[in-house]
């Protein structure tokens, strides 16, 4: 008898001290009618031995964050008589707990646009949701709080009330159709961002690409006419199997692309959008035409480069290969998928990065001036390290391929520099020097320093006066403005085959 009491006093002790040490939590729960503009947010959280918590919503440099707290309303602390204090300067809120464990955080997010450019302000301000009659896009950066403490706790999400008979998807676990079912994440992983797709004018289709489910999230019918889903089919078919191959990888549980129609009341708005782990979120404003194919291609190949493999500690340290490469690696990848023909291949290299790149004024700036203007001035500054990196991709797979005599591309050194990224440790970064030394395999590393200081550093345009290409290209320069072309009978899927 004695044994069991001294048994039921350690059992007794241990719950107690399970309950003082609780681990932390935030539980979202969300409401939506299906019609407004207006999603409602409770959040239930744990503090334990604090006396208030401090909140930050919007991220400014994500995307142009002006008048945040025109997107987050209507805040209050419910249940208890915490304190709240709300410095929308800094964006803050701070709930003063007053004794008690458990606190409960009420906000409304409004996704009403502007009535004068709607699509617009959507499209620039990544911060605002779509949130309108049928259509509900979201992503955790448009309703989180981030908080300031060294916490980490476990995230949660479910829906309260939402439109009967909705389609809905969540990028934390895709094959959960129930809005009504919790999903669970860690803190950590909230900087990746989660998406919520729900409506009755959302359609959602799976594929099996090379064994791994890839979901096509669309609005259905949109004033342009556009079929969403069949636009983005070969996508499905035949790009992103083809850029798996490139990168001999398929190393992720699910993959997804979600396009969501915008009503506009401009002219012409394109398709804009934004990568998360595991998938594409595009907001749209006109018909689904070539440049929109560009961007899908664009966002998707950054899986592997700017997302698995970056130079730096951050994505402005050089973004002439986090954006530049990138964007090589998918124009060659919509020729090897017939998605681009000869005509868009050219148009593209030529008239979209070679010609405007040359004639910029700002062409030859460093590229330590790029990150502190880039959002303020994108349409000079922004699309630098875009142009700059690819005409430098062209310009290095070139002289790879005559330096081996056609056995070897850039996509050998690539294949390579990702291999070294695989082997480094989770906080280690690549670098430069890890670049040069790889490339070194393929070209003279003497060459390739110069190459990365005078051209993506210090800016300097490559002189294709003096340089050589493979057979299959001709290079003419006008007004010192290079222009490629293919010779006759040159095939662009041959050119770039894998």
């Amino acid at each position: 008898m004695k044994k069991n009491k001294i048994i039921l006093i350690l059992l007794l002790i241990f719950s107690i001290c399970s309950c003082a040490k609780q681990e932390p939590f935030m539980d979202y729960v969300f409401s939506w009618d299906g019609d407004s503009a207006i999603l409602g947010v409770e959040l239930t959280y744990s503090a334990a031995q604090k006396d208030s918590t401090v909140f930050i919503f919007g991220d400014p440099s994500w995307g142009g964050q002006n008048d945040i707290f025109d997107v987050i309303k209507n805040i209050r602390s419910i249940g208890s008589d915490e304190e709240l204090k709300i410095d929308e300067a800094n964006r803050r809120i701070t709930i003063y707990h007053n004794g008690a464990k458990k606190h409960r955080l009420a906000y409304e997010i409004d996704g009403s646009l502007l009535a004068d450019k709607p699509t617009r302000s959507s499209q620039r301000e990544l911060f605002r949701p779509v949130i309108t009659k049928g259509v509900l896009t979201l992503v955790s950066k448009q309703f989180a709080l981030a908080i300031t403490d060294e916490s980490n706790p476990l995230v949660s999400f479910s829906w309260r009330s939402y439109p009967e008979n909705v389609n809905y998807f969540n990028s934390v676990n895709p094959s959960q159709i129930d809005p009504s079912e919790k999903l669970s994440i860690d803190y950590d992983n909230l900087s990746n961002m989660v998406l919520f797709v729900m409506g009755n004018n959302i359609g959602v289709k799976e594929y099996n690409v090379m064994g791994i489910p890839y979901y096509c999230v669309t609005t259905k019918e949109d004033k342009y006419g556009n079929d969403l889903q069949g636009n983005l089919s070969p996508f499905f078919e035949s790009y992103l199997p083809n850029i798996h191959k490139f990168w001999n990888d398929t190393d992720f549980p699910f993959y997804f692309l979600s396009v969501t129609a915008l009503q506009n009341n401009e002219k012409e708005i394109g398709g804009g959008g934004f990568g998360i782990k595991n998938g594409f979120v595009m907001k749209l404003g006109r018909k689904f035409g070539t440049r929109e194919k560009y961007v899908t291609a664009h966002e998707t190949a950054h899986t592997w480069i700017g997302i698995k493999m970056m130079l730096g500690e951050d994505s402005f340290d050089h973004q002439w290969f986090g954006e530049g490469f990138n964007d090589y690696t998918t124009i060659i990848n919509l020729a090897n998928s017939k998605i681009y023909g000869k005509e868009d291949f050219l148009y593209y290299l030529n008239e979209e990065t070679l010609k405007p790149h040359y004639e910029s004024k700002i062409k030859s700036v460093h590229n330590d001036s790029i990150a502190t203007k880039y959002w303020t001035d994108y349409a000079n500054y922004g699309v630098l390290p875009y142009r700059r990196g690819l005409i430098y991709a062209f310009y290095l797979d070139n002289q790879v391929r005559l330096a081996s005599n056609g056995k070897f591309t850039l996509r050998n050194m690539l294949l390579d520099l990702h291999a070294l990224r695989k082997a480094k440790k989770s906080d280690e970064i690549l670098t430069v020097d890890d670049f040069i030394n790889v490339g070194a395999a393929y070209v003279d590393k003497k060459e390739l320093v110069e190459q990365i200081e005078h051209h993506m550093i210090e800016g300097q345009p490559i002189d294709f006066n003096n340089v050589k290409l493979i057979a299959e290209f001709n290079i003419e320069i006008n007004n010192n403005i290079p222009e490629v072309s293919l010779i006759e009978n040159a095939d662009l899927s041959k050119i770039y085959r894998w």
